[in-house]
């Protein structure tokens, strides 16, 4: 027999694995002739079997022996990974009210056992509106640390169950923490439902502000191709204050009334309160579910109600931990607070089996404090982990300098507020002395965040016997100054009167509760000296600057704000007249040369055409500084030209970098004339205009981060649109048919992970109105995100074309904004020509 025809149809026989292996192992047992014979039986016994249909009965025998249905059901569980489908409908719904439940009593741990009941029924008996959630739609519940956005949602929830058990064409609603999130939001929704969500659905995010701005951006984003590939889904997610939305996608909770924050606290004492708590102090602090909370925890163990909304939610968590888990060793506490490092460090939820041994997890577990679930480890309460993560700053765990590190200081900043506003007065002033000069950005915003105490503290240790009081408060204050200079770039010597590089000498005298403090014109050396009891008039013949006079600062911290608010002015005027200090190759310095070169040459009342001749603005240039060398400061004017000291010694260091004979426009010149037009950017047309404002929106961002770069460095992540660069720039061009502003721009700026070593990418359109910007559906880049400090990424603006310095009017209004966002400016500015 050929191989063909041994390996033809004719010579198939079906047998099993056994036995077609024990053929092939031994054929000399099984020749071909009892092959063919068992071929033929299998054959006729097919044959005989399919000429007759099975009865019923062998029917039944047959399912029962090879599908029985619960044999069947167990299999396919088995083989099939768990799913919510899983369950039955009831099954789902009494697990959601069961996890509701449990939700609302965790939330309830601040209250003492006995009361707890009272209080459900206080607040059942006290429901604030309901939220409003529309279809398709995203919302974002934002308030405080305990302004009760947790307990919102969870009514917005259990009102979706209440829909859910009269209606099975509604899914049942969805609860997730933002950190239980780990691939896509669209796959959690739809582990969690068994499907897609084809029907109604609620979906919650728990505590968005828990996630790195990077991933809570792009959590939100998910959120909103969510709802519109799914039109019947509706997300509500809560947040503390930082996290920018759309307008219309926010939610604010409203502050507590007096009487609602009154009737709270009666409850949770089960009786009156004492006198103290109905001062006008107190009575401010009864602005949110925690506060009062907090407010009773402190009553309740005798202490002082005039406290901090911060000293008192720290008070209310070590009075938690005490009460209800006393017996926890030493070691649990110290992993408590090593973990709360870790999950304000890490990207990526902690895992148990990164975080320690299966003992040490378990020992976490069981003080009540830290819950263990499929996504990793987290604090029960978010006012756990911040008295945890501000424990791991006080002993050491994490240095103060790491924590408000350039990129970490965002999500620490909770956690340092709350260190700084709960440890002793001398410490949070050696604390604000290190994190000025770490970050001034960090130690700024957490002076607003702790705000001030509603009595002032007493101001500072009193002088040493022998040493003179005006110069130990002068010392005081001026430390505190040198340390906000420290962690400035190169604008720090710029914001105050400098010599040589240091730090002039003050002269200060005490007046009762006022001090007053001269500025010498050059000398360094002592930093101090007292200035005499009489003839102040002479001091400014006698080497001093112009001196002021003002209230000694004598609150909780207040020679911070008193230096910050020193140096902010002087920030503020480098600002508003453009000067900050940049790199030679900035962008940025190119427009402000042509625009000084502009104003020079129009006080020495030359005139030009398209380009300036170099040898002129030399010679002016060279006669003006004969005038700087010899003044204190000289100011010229002519008509809207405005020029003084700093400006001339600024471009006579620039000329010896320019070449040739002319010094031409850093843009292109219009290239269309007519008699009729009436506005200046009607001589450039609609693909010049847009040629022109790409180059200065990329001119722009790049000058932006000149600006920080050289200025700033410190300030990292703290400043909104330095912590997405390297970033992208799209959007559109929009001219209208008349008015003075004519060229307008509508733009987004998102983050590049691809242009970190190139210029930043910027691509626009032309549109007579502004159009979206990009579609809902559509995905950011990988890496999109928005910190907390930033602003609404859209913005339409008048750029007209035309203008000198449209891209340092740009940069300098982010920069701005920016600044004003952590404190460093006290009024919006605004740029233009």
């Amino acid at each position: 027999m050929s191989e063909a025809e041994n390996r033809s149809a004719a010579n198939l026989i079906l047998l099993c694995q056994a036995h077609a292996k024990e053929i092939d192992d031994f054929p000399d047992l099984f020749p071909a002739d009892l092959l063919r014979e068992w071929k033929r039986t299998q054959l006729d016994t097919h044959e005989e079997a399919t000429q007759r249909p099975l009865t019923d009965t062998e029917v039944e025998e047959v399912l029962e022996r090879s599908f029985g249905l619960d044999r069947f059901t167990a299999a396919v569980a088995d083989a099939v990974p768990f799913s919510a489908r899983s369950r039955s409908r009831q099954e789902a719904l009494d697990l959601a009210r069961r996890e509701a439940q449990a939700r609302r009593m965790v939330k309830l741990s601040p209250v003492p056992a006995h009361r707890r009941a009272a209080v459900v029924e206080w607040m059942s008996e006290h429901l604030e509106p309901a939220l409003m959630v529309p279809e398709g739609q995203v919302r974002v519940l934002v308030g405080p640390m305990g302004a009760g956005k947790s307990e919102h949602a969870g009514r917005w929830l259990e009102e979706g169950l209440e829909v859910a058990e009269l209606d099975d064409d509604a899914e049942i609603p969805v609860w997730l923490y933002a950190r239980q999130v780990n691939s896509t939001l669209s796959a959690a929704v739809i582990e969690a439902i068994g499907g897609d969500p084809r029907r109604p659905c609620r979906v919650v995010i728990d505590d968005l502000d828990s996630l790195a701005p990077r991933q809570a951006d792009q959590l939100l984003d998910e959120a909103r191709r969510l709802v519109l590939v799914w039109p019947t889904v509706r997300v509500l997610a809560t947040s503390r204050e930082g996290v920018k939305v759309t307008p219309e996608e926010l939610l604010t909770i409203a502050a507590w009334p007096f009487e609602r924050g009154a009737g709270l606290l009666r409850c949770v004492l089960g009786e009156e309160p004492p006198r103290a708590a109905w001062t006008p102090e107190a009575r401010k602090l009864m602005t949110s579910p925690l506060l009062v909370l907090a407010m009773a925890a402190r009553i309740a163990s005798g202490g002082e109600i005039d406290a901090s909304p911060l000293q008192l939610l720290s008070g209310l968590a070590a009075d938690i931990v005490e009460r209800e888990r006393p017996h926890a060793d030493g070691q649990t506490w110290d992993r408590l607070a090593r973990l709360a490092a870790r999950i304000l460090t890490s990207l990526e939820p902690v895992t148990a089996a990164a975080f320690g041994t299966d003992p040490e997890v378990w020992a976490l577990t069981e003080t009540g404090l830290v819950v263990h679930d499929e996504t990793g480890l987290r604090f029960a309460l978010p006012l756990f982990e911040q008295y945890f993560a501000a424990q791991a700053l006080r002993s050491g765990v994490v240095a103060l300098e790491e924590a408000a590190g350039a990129h970490s200081f965002p999500g620490w900043r909770y956690a340092l507020a709350f260190a700084v506003s709960t440890v002793l007065e001398a410490t949070a002033e050696e604390w604000m002395l290190r994190l000025a000069r770490a970050n001034p950005a960090a130690a700024s915003w957490i002076l607003d965040e702790i705000g001030r105490p509603s009595r002032p503290r007493v101001r500072r240790d009193a002088s040493e016997e022998g040493s003179d009081p005006s110069l130990d408060a002068g010392r005081w204050l001026r430390y505190a100054v040198q340390a906000f200079l420290d962690g400035f770039g190169a604008c720090g010597p710029q914001l105050a009167h400098h010599h040589e590089g240091r730090l002039v000498q003050w002269g200060v005298r005490l007046h009762g509760r006022g001090m007053t403090l001269y500025e010498a014109r050059e000398a360094t050396q002592p930093e101090l000296v007292r200035l005499p009891d009489a003839d102040l008039n002479g001091a400014l013949a006698a080497g001093w600057e112009s001196g002021t006079s003002f209230e000694l600062p004598g609150g909780h911290l207040e020679r911070w704000r008193w230096s910050r608010d020193r140096l902010s002015g002087p920030l503020a005027r480098l600002l508003r007249q453009r000067r900050l200090p940049l790199p030679a190759d900035s962008p940025l310095v190119g427009e402000r040369v042509w625009l000084l070169a502009q104003q020079i040459m129009q006080i020495k009342h030359q005139r030009w055409t398209t380009a300036i001749p170099l040898e002129d603005l030399r010679a002016a240039v060279a006669e003006m500084m004969a005038r700087v060398n010899t003044s204190v400061m000289s100011r010229w004017e002519a008509d809207s030209a405005r020029v003084d000291s700093h400006d001339i010694r600024w471009i006579d260091a620039r000329l010896t970098d320019l070449h040739g004979e002319y010094l031409a426009p850093p843009r292109p010149l219009p290239d269309r004339h007519n008699a009729a037009t009436r506005w200046r950017w009607q001589d450039y047309s609609p693909e010049l205009t847009v040629t022109i404002l790409t180059e200065v929106l990329r001119d722009a961002v790049t000058g932006y981060r000149d600006l920080v770069t050289e200025n700033f460095p410190r300030f990292g992540s703290a400043l909104g649109l330095s912590s997405v660069l390297p970033v992208r720039a799209e959007g559109q061009v929009i001219m209208n048919e008349a008015g003075p502003d004519g060229s307008g721009l509508y733009y987004t700026l998102s983050p590049d992970p691809a242009g970190l070593n190139a210029p930043p990418y910027v691509a626009l359109t032309l549109a007579s109105a502004p159009q979206p910007l990009r579609s809902p559906a559509e995905p950011l880049m990988p890496g999109t995100r928005q910190t907390v400090f930033r602003r609404t990424s859209d913005h339409l603006i008048s750029l007209p074309t035309g203008s000198p310095r449209p891209a340092t009017n740009l940069a300098y209004t982010w920069l701005a904004d920016d600044l004003k966002a952590i404190g460093w400016l006290q009024q919006p500015l605004h740029f233009s020509e």
